[in-house]
């Protein structure tokens, strides 16, 4: 078997990745759906109905429906970001085709009532508090809220108490009616599987969804600002970011790189500069946040409150010095080294391929080979590195913080200083 990507004739994409030597394989069905979708006053309901997914489908109710995945010693799961919602399953191969179908149930047939709906929104609740109580995870929703006020992308995915309460069992079913498009499903699988049987599961189940009206979401507007928040903690955690590539964008690879090279790593400057030479804080990361159309360099700190604004200066002294020299030769290999590993690595993973493959296929609507990812990664040259990172400075920049109430300066300090 090869790399494919097969599309039926109502649109659902499928693509088959094989992986030969294993005896298991990963699979999903991931759409594009999910909080960005939603109206201010649906906020959360995307994430909600992923949280309905094992309450029972089809013909068995919610313990049939755990036993059957367990007794193939299968698992399954599900997760809701801003664009997309995925169920998945990692299975041996000969269960494949049982995997698929029992998440073609939780999809088309699924087994909701009020009782059920009204403890999930319970879990949801939890999973909120949790949320809030771990600082490193609330400072990015306090982030997130500052970079797109009053737009989807800037509301919580896990929603609020006053969206969630009044959401029916008839107002996750009409959610679910409007987004359920077959050109908005993806069913990708990577392993080892029987390509006959999968795909005749595939047709069973999917090539009767019907086209509905196209529901798009508004573009994203990034605004500079920030946000804190002052509470009794031993540290204060920073998020600072400046405009990136989106996701579906050329300049993806290089920007990925740019990323290593600021603080990716433990060679890289930030780690070199704010951890190791001046020993200012434990964790400094900085990575990629994309989106369909819009992309952050984000960088995230762990510091005390008195050394906050003093991080914040150097880390926008970096990407300065980024933006005026470009990366060093050793620099920009070691990125690649780094990158290449990466992408071998996840080669090995049947899960992360899938997950993979559905991306490309959401994004160019066709399957990259792994050479041709590699080869994007060779390319990039340090004068791309040094144009992003001017870029990124010219660009809205937009910083959170969580601690004490010293710590709250670093917000000023970054925006003054980027």
């Amino acid at each position: 078997m090869e790399l494919e990507l097969i599309r039926l004739p109502n649109g659902v994409r499928i693509a088959l990745d094989p992986m030969p030597g294993l005896a298991t394989a990963a699979l999903g069905v991931w759409q594009r759906v999910g909080a960005r979708w939603e109206t201010a006053a649906q906020n959360g309901i995307a994430h909600l109905f992923e949280h309905m997914a094992f309450k029972g489908a089809g013909a068995r109710d919610a313990r049939q429906f755990a036993e059957a995945i367990e007794n193939v010693g299968a698992s399954v799961n599900a997760a809701t970001s801003y664009e997309r919602t995925a169920y998945y399953a990692r299975v041996l191969s000969e269960h494949a085709p049982f995997a698929l179908d029992l998440i073609a149930d939780i999809l088309f047939a699924p087994h909701w009532n009020a009782d059920d709906l009204e403890k999930e929104k319970g879990v949801v609740a939890q999973e909120r508090g949790e949320a809030f109580d771990v600082p490193d995870d609330r400072v990015f929703e306090l982030h997130q809220g500052a970079l797109y006020p009053g737009q989807p992308l800037g509301r919580p995915v896990l929603g609020e108490e006053a969206t969630l309460a009044p959401v029916t069992i008839a107002m996750l079913e009409a959610f679910r009616d409007a987004h359920m498009a077959p050109e908005r499903v993806v069913v990708s699988i990577a392993g080892a599987f029987d390509r006959v049987a999968f795909m005749d599961t595939v047709e069973k189940r999917f090539s009767a969804l019907a086209s509905r009206p196209l529901q798009e979401r508004p573009a994203a507007r990034a605004h500079a600002g920030g946000a804190g928040e002052a509470r009794k903690l031993e540290q204060a955690h920073l998020v600072l970011s400046w405009p990136s590539p989106a996701s579906g964008a050329e300049e993806l690879s290089a920007a990925r790189l740019l990323a290593e090279i600021f603080g990716g790593g433990m060679s890289s400057r930030l780690f070199q500069e704010v951890r190791e030479t001046r020993g200012l804080v434990y964790a400094i990361d900085a990575f990629l946040e994309t989106f369909e159309d819009d992309g952050r360099l984000m960088v995230y700190a762990g510091c005390s409150a008195k050394n906050a604004r003093i991080v914040a200066d150097i880390v926008s002294a970096e990407l300065a010095l980024l933006a005026e020299q470009g990366p060093t030769p050793g620099e920009l290999a070691r990125a690649k080294a780094v990158a290449r590993a990466g992408l071998l690595m996840g080669l090995e993973a049947p899960s992360a391929r899938a997950e993979a493959r559905a991306g490309q296929v959401f994004l160019r609507d066709r399957l990259m080979s792994f050479d041709d990812i590699r080869a994007r990664i060779e390319a990039v040259t340090g004068a791309q590195i040094q144009a992003l990172a001017r870029t990124a400075l010219a660009g809205p920049v937009c910083a959170a913080v969580i601690g004490p109430k010293a710590g709250l300066g670093a917000l000023d300090a970054f925006q003054a200083k980027s």
